[in-house]
């Protein structure tokens, strides 16, 4: 079935978005294989995903790994926090076990293998800076030094977010040609203003958190902003009419 893009067309033509298209999926496609894992993003392109979105965070010994909680426990058979495990153990650990049977085995992805697998797909990436509390300017480091590498020079299709501003900051200072987004929970008085501090182009908003009269102050703002996360057309819909240009959904088919 082709997709459906659901969006006006003054959105559809919006001149220079970070993100030109309707969807990105999140985390790959978590109702079909593990959340962040290789599988779930091989999973989000067969169901037509453009764009994946991803969280990366810090071993102990400081190694960038896909993953999203700061705890191990609910994606793993491990225990205890990603910031107090070393990276050979977090790569012992099962991150498909928990979700099914038939993906036991699998493993939390480093960021260079998630990258190879993104750009194998021709995918575009959404990455999340998901620091542990106190390590926001080490994990944007951390990573943008390997994307650095990781990331081919030119293509494009990349972006960096975090509800850390102080990620955010740095990512702005290390990679400042690379679209950055900043996700807030409770919606911001001054759309403009808020992106005009935090360094970004992009602002990330939560669908639950967002009464009528915020929806028209950032509709009235003119900023690019995306809606996460969101699995009901209905809804998705709703924002759409009022201005998103993007939403985040579990559903990387949702238009499809």
């Amino acid at each position: 079935m082709p997709f459906t893009d659901p969006r006006p067309l003054a959105t559809r033509e919006r001149r220079n978005a970070v993100v030109p298209d309707a969807l990105i999926a999140h985390r790959g496609a978590p109702l079909l294989a593990p959340e962040n894992t290789l599988p779930a993003m091989r999973a989000a392109a067969e169901k037509g995903a453009r764009w994946v979105e991803v969280d990366v965070k810090l071993t102990r010994d400081m190694k960038p790994v896909i993953i999203h909680d700061d705890r191990l426990d609910r994606t793993t058979n491990g225990t205890g926090f990603v910031g107090n495990t070393l990276f050979e153990d977090v790569r012992k650990l099962d991150a498909g076990g928990k979700f099914s049977p038939d993906f036991a085995g699998t493993r939390v992805p480093t960021l260079e293998e998630l990258v190879e697998v993104v750009l194998e797909l021709d995918l575009g990436l959404q990455l999340e800076l998901k620091p542990t509390a106190g390590d926001d300017i080490e994990t944007a480091e951390v990573a943008l030094a390997a994307m650095k590498t990781l990331w081919p020079a030119g293509r494009g299709k990349l972006f960096f977010t975090s509800f850390s501003i102080r990620s955010v900051h740095a990512a702005a200072r290390l990679m400042p040609d690379v679209p950055r987004a900043f996700a807030v929970v409770v919606p911001p008085r001054d759309p403009k203003a808020l992106l005009d501090e935090t360094k970004c182009q992009v602002l990330h908003v939560q669908h639950e958190f967002m009464p009528e009269d915020a929806l028209k102050r950032l509709a009235d703002s003119g900023i690019e902003y995306a809606v996460a996360t969101i699995n009901d057309r209905q809804i998705a819909d709703r924002f759409f009419a009022a201005g998103a240009q993007t939403v985040l959904s579990d559903l990387p088919d949702l238009y499809g």
